[in-house]
């Protein structure tokens, strides 16, 4: 689904079946681990080892504030969001289209009512309040700093080098989208070793970066967005997000 170029026998394929597949299976496993995180399933049964094992030998000192900024740098909302708004403001400014923003908007949304709607009905608490409880004081699961880096890093991969990009290339995408993936492992690596969350809350958070960025692809590929009439400035909207 993240190809740049498509075969024949892709392109006879209905254009939105490689993302919404993707992202069903991506909410049916995140669903999954959702459930053995309720159950206290074997998905959660490293989380107690490896945090004995992280804690003792936590980093302090200038090591700590090195990896937390890099943790930080690639996945926190409050570096991400300005950085994946301001590429898709270049973009769409660039590509005279609304197009790019609109898709980025869907999977900020995504993450944010999909991820809260989890965080606050499970209410998990983190590795630093020394006890893992359901509806306690935290919002451990899923990660939503490591949803933000896979939903922040592919998505502007795609939108710079993928098919409807502003600059589609094959192999400086496959490049960039390794180099992308390489950044989402480490910020959610960095979220376990540094102790800030549970180890199954990580692979949760790729989930549902998975599913908002399938929804941003979505809208990307789509043909043409259906703007509703009564929404102010429609017609403008429409003449801007052009044939898609």
């Amino acid at each position: 689904m993240f190809e740049p170029h498509r075969s024949t026998d892709e392109q006879r394929r209905p254009w939105w079946l490689p993302s919404v597949a993707t992202g069903l299976i991506a909410a049916a496993l995140l669903a999954l681990m959702t459930w053995q995180v309720v159950a206290r399933g074997p998905f959660i049964a490293w989380d107690w080892p490896l945090h004995v094992y992280v804690d003792a030998r936590h980093p302090d000192g200038w090591v700590k504030l090195v990896l937390d900024s890099i943790a930080s740098l690639g996945g926190q909302r409050l570096y991400t969001l300005p950085i994946i708004v301001g590429v898709g403001a270049w973009v769409s400014y660039r590509q005279r289209r609304i197009r790019p923003l609109v898709a980025i908007g869907a999977g900020l949304a995504t993450v944010f009512f999909v991820g809260y709607w989890i965080k606050f009905d499970l209410a998990r608490t983190p590795p630093a309040s020394e006890q893992d409880i359901l509806h306690g004081v935290g919002q451990a699961f899923p990660s939503g700093h490591t949803a933000n880096a896979t939903l922040t890093w592919c998505l502007i991969v795609i939108v710079l080098l993928g098919a409807q990009g502003l600059r589609p290339d094959p192999v400086r995408f496959r490049r960039w989208l390794a180099v992308a993936l390489v950044i989402v492992f480490v910020s959610g690596a960095l979220m376990t070793l540094l102790d800030y969350h549970w180890l199954s809350d990580i692979p949760g958070g790729w989930m549902l970066g998975l599913l908002a960025l399938m929804v941003s692809v979505t809208v990307l590929r789509a043909p043409r967005l259906p703007w509703p009439r009564w929404l102010p400035g429609h017609a403008l909207l429409a003449r801007l997000d052009g044939a898609g």
